[in-house]
């Protein structure tokens, strides 16, 4: 099951990225750098808030709101179907003040330095990643059937997580200021006439203008269904894109790829890497029952990803496979090790070089979730692909 720091990565799909940078007048590279920062960033400061209750209550009545279709461009698109010409800063600006209090525009500076772009492009980028993130929330909500306090849970227990995968030296202010004072600064608006969930409307329907104009333009926007993801069963199953998204590496290398799927994560990190460490999980490879034999509908995302690693010839993976506890570890570790050995060689047989690709068996060492239980089995029956930048 995909993390939310997954899911809000996969919200900056390679179609809305394509479609903002022609807008904006900046390079893809940026916009993708600029739009993931400010999407974790303003989730991230969610879930820093998530104790309290005003805040809460506000954010899943905008949630609700905004969460108007089962697909993030049409969620947005569906509070803006035309472009009006609203100037939607100040509506967007309404709800982001209450979010980080009185330092957006410190968000926005953090954001500019991040991507390498101009401080009013930061800003759109962040008005953009605003109902984005609110409309993610809110079919969180719909689709797990979560109250309020089931929200406040869930954003509890993503903090951590979310907190790291802010970018290096990403400076986030403000975080965890107190909800009075955002709301102090809504209600200076709210005197006008505007109450927080029409500004926050209002804001979305500047960003439909923009998602109008990307469906005047030919861009196919890839579909993914997302199921459980069991790659070390004898089944594999995962994610399905309906529709493939053509991309272009370096060395103008074409390769098509799903929309949300581990080899665009994985080639947008590549594109934007700063040092450490990012780790994916496979979600379409499998292996033949209590065995290293790889399934056959496993060549797909396998040869994928090598494409995108001889694309990025500074790029070193470690192949790590897990298992849940159940059975002798000592056999354990051993089958983990030999479906890492086997994903690794099958990597280098499609042409990365041995010295780049390493591999390692943790058994039932580091498990993702709880093995008491046969979802949290499941999860824990995994490979991953750990990337590094040289």
């Amino acid at each position: 099951m995909a993390t939310m720091v997954e899911n809000l990565r996969a919200l900056v799909s390679p179609a809305l990225v394509s479609v903002v940078s022609r807008q904006m007048a900046e390079s893809e590279v940026a916009v993708s750098k600029g739009l993931g920062a400010a999407t974790t960033a303003i989730v991230s400061t969610m879930a820093n808030r998530a104790d309290e209750p005003g805040f809460m209550n506000n954010l899943a009545d905008l949630a609700a709101k905004s969460a108007a279709g089962s697909h993030p461009l049409d969620a947005i698109g569906a509070l803006g179907p035309s472009p009006t010409g609203i100037d939607s800063t100040t509506a967007i600006g309404g709800w982001l003040s209450s979010l980080f209090g009185h330092h957006v525009s410190e968000v926005s500076d953090s954001i500019a330095r991040y991507a390498g772009i101009g401080r009013s492009s930061a800003a759109s980028l962040l008005a953009i990643a605003a109902p984005l993130a609110l409309g993610y929330i809110g079919r969180l909500m719909r689709s797990d059937k979560l109250t309020i306090s089931g929200l406040a849970d869930l954003l509890r227990g993503e903090r951590a997580e979310l907190t790291r995968s802010l970018p290096a030296g990403f400076k986030m202010p403000g975080i965890g200021a107190p909800y009075e004072t955002g709301r102090r600064a809504v209600k200076e608006r709210a005197a006008s006439g505007w109450s927080v969930p029409l500004m926050a409307l209002l804001g979305a329907l500047g960003i439909g203008g923009l998602i109008w104009l990307a469906r005047q333009q030919p861009v196919d926007v890839a579909r993914v269904d997302i199921v459980e993801v069991d790659p070390l069963s004898s089944k594999a199953v995962g994610t399905t894109g309906t529709l493939p998204g053509m991309r272009t590496l370096p060395g103008s290398v074409a390769i098509n790829m799903p929309d949300g799927s581990v080899e665009q994560r994985l080639s947008m990190y590549l594109a934007t890497a700063h040092p450490g460490v990012a780790t994916f999980n496979f979600d379409r490879i499998g292996f033949e029952s209590d065995s290293a034999v790889l399934t056959a509908d496993s060549n797909e995302q396998l040869d994928n990803i090598a494409i995108i690693l001889r694309a990025y010839p500074r790029a070193e993976v470690t192949i790590a496979g897990h298992t849940d506890s159940s059975g002798s570890e000592a056999r354990n570790r051993a089958l983990s090790r030999d479906r890492a050995n086997t994903v690794a060689a099958r990597l280098t047989a499609a042409g990365v070089s041995p010295e780049r690709v390493h591999a390692e068996g943790y058994g039932s060492e580091k498990p993702a979730a709880d093995n008491s239980t046969e979802a949290g089995r499941a999860h824990n029956r995994r490979v991953e692909l750990e990337a590094a930048v040289k």
